[in-house]
């Protein structure tokens, strides 16, 4: 083969690359953190306590889109920190409503109350996100529950916070929420290959943020903002 075809074609190719990573790094939109930290977006709890999922509403105020992820920790003092469970795709000046598991069962959801990306889930915890179905009561339920035991190491108080809530909301008794919470720690356990409830504490409910893990989130980011997939 002609050399300097080679090259044209190689040339070519690093080009569009370039060209890609351009438009990504500086007209392909924001990630929801980026936008928090330039104050161009405000993300709001807007379910009481006791739902499942619960919504939140992410305003973007900025002139670019941004991408609100799966996996994404969103952090209350005053109210109930949450992980976003579907990926979202906000245009600039308009809001959407993105929906979110509990991760504090000792903590109350306040409906009104400002929220804050910090980071995001575990791969534990993100297997049982895409494992859920939110649209389905009782598969939510349950996924819920197995976030619960996670977070918790395994000893949910139902008595307290967002564990008492669910009881008034899906009007069932304690001693129910008990069987349901047992049943969600076995398969906690089966799901992971634990081997006892201590192994429970030593699953991790947050990720590790590395350069590498920073490159393809934005990677991630770009191809839903540009390609939609």
């Amino acid at each position: 083969m002609n050399i300097r075809l080679v090259l044209l074609i190689a040339g070519v190719i690093i080009f569009s690359v370039g060209c890609g990573v351009l438009s990504f790094l500086y007209g392909g939109g924001i990630t929801l953190e980026r936008a928090y930290d330039n104050n161009q977006t405000h993300i709001v709890q807007t379910t009481a306590a006791g739902s499942v999922p619960h919504n939140v509403t992410i305003t973007n105020n900025g002139t670019q889109p941004l991408v609100a992820d799966k996996g994404t920790i969103l952090k209350s003092k005053q109210s109930q920190d949450l992980v976003i469970i579907d990926d979202k795709k906000i245009s600039s000046n308009t809001n959407e409503t993105v929906q979110g598991y509990c991760i504090e069962p000792e903590q109350q959801a306040v409906p009104g109350k400002d929220l804050a990306p910090s980071g995001v889930v575990s791969d534990q915890i993100m297997q049982i996100i895409d494992n859920s179905n939110p649209s389905d009561l009782k598969n939510a339920t349950n996924s819920q529950l197995q976030i619960w035991i996670i977070e918790s190491g395994g000893d949910v108080d139902p008595y307290t916070g967002e564990a008492s809530a669910l009881v008034v909301n899906q009007q069932i008794k304690y001693y129910q929420l008990n069987e349901k919470l047992s049943t969600a720690k076995n398969e906690v356990m089966e799901q992971f290959n634990l081997t006892s409830e201590e192994d429970i504490q030593n699953i991790p409910t947050t990720a590790e943020s590395t350069s590498a893990d920073t490159w393809l989130s934005d990677l991630r980011q770009w191809i839903n903002l540009n390609i939609g997939i």
